[in-house]
């Protein structure tokens, strides 16, 4: 199943960045209406069908105003014997912490799509990922980030779990 799992993803990876290409890129610092901004991070995602798992998320995010932005969140965990995947449309608010001087920003998100699990035995379900981050500007082409999210679902791959939530922690950078 990884194998068929990967020939899926390597075509949607390359779609997704041609289409990306065309847009205006923001510098991390400076969130302007019409502009794009993309990240990864890496971390922990707990409660999956094999317990607590590697995660590494990847997302882009287009501005339709300054502190507002829509974009995919693509989410991948593994451990020994699971590999899982998500992706989802995500809206996040955007919200300047005071005293800060647009450095540190609040991040307040959500979305709805799809995870695919594959443990004992294969299952797709819908997702719905809430989350809150902290953004942080370390230069004017960088940030660093946090984010928690979690990931209800209602995957069963056999192991005798039904709908649950799966909590993550990332760390990661945005450009």
């Amino acid at each position: 199943m990884q194998r068929n799992a990967r020939r899926f993803l390597y075509p949607l990876v390359v779609v997704v960045a041609i289409g990306l290409l065309g847009l205006d890129t923001a510098q991390a610092a400076d969130l302007k209406t019409g502009t794009l901004s993309g990240g990864g991070a890496i971390g922990f995602l707990a409660n999956t069908p094999d317990g607590t798992a590697f995660a590494f998320n990847v997302n882009a995010d287009y501005f339709v105003h300054q502190n507002v932005s829509f974009g995919p969140l693509f989410q991948l965990a593994a451990t020994g014997d699971l590999f899982q995947f998500g992706l989802s449309g995500q809206g996040k608010l955007w919200i300047d912490l005071p005293g800060t001087e647009h450095k540190a920003r609040l991040v307040l998100q959500g979305g709805f799509g799809f995870l695919h699990s594959d443990f004992i035995e294969a299952d797709t379900s819908w997702l719905i990922p809430l989350g809150v981050g902290l953004d942080y500007a370390i230069s004017p082409k960088i940030n660093v980030t946090a984010t928690f999210l979690l990931n209800f679902t209602d995957v069963d791959t056999g192991g005798g779990t039904g709908a649950h939530v799966m909590p993550g922690l990332t760390f990661g950078v945005r450009f």
